[in-house]
């Protein structure tokens, strides 16, 4: 059987490391199991069960205060935000234009050195760039 929840004990707590990806395909009918589809989608989660666990109240308690508080909806919100910007970020190739603009720098300055006559295995220690790329520039 694949192990689903990694323990690790302390004196005071515990702590379970669990693979998500196969909760769904070996869930019971533990409170672990109902901790772990509160975290995942607290809707999921039956009012009884939340009711006959005392843990999983304070929990469901706590995430409706949050919920209504002004303050974390805009964090959250924000978050979002943020989250849907790095991934624009990326899809316009924003991250492939560094990468390219920093090896234009590196080609310019390997250029003013050859044009210094400067030995060729500094220029690659100095910048980065192969053996093969250095004398391309050259040519």
């Amino acid at each position: 059987m694949i192990n689903l929840f990694n323990v690790i004990l302390t004196k005071n707590f515990e702590i379970y490391i669990i693979e998500l990806s196969k909760f769904k395909k070996f869930a019971n009918n533990t409170e672990l199991t109902n901790w772990v589809k509160f975290i995942m989608n607290p809707e999921v989660i039956e009012m009884s069960e939340i009711n006959n666990n005392e843990t999983l109240k304070k929990a469901n308690t706590v995430l409706q205060n949050i919920s209504n508080d002004e303050r974390e909806q805009e964090l959250a919100f924000k978050r979002e935000l943020y989250i849907m910007d790095q991934k624009a970020i990326e899809a316009a190739g924003f991250d492939k234009g560094l990468e390219q603009g920093k090896k234009e720098e590196k080609i310019k300055i390997a250029k003013k050195l050859l044009e210094q006559n400067i030995d060729i295995d500094i220029i690659i220690e100095a910048t980065g760039l192969t053996k093969k790329e250095i004398e391309n520039l050259e040519k």
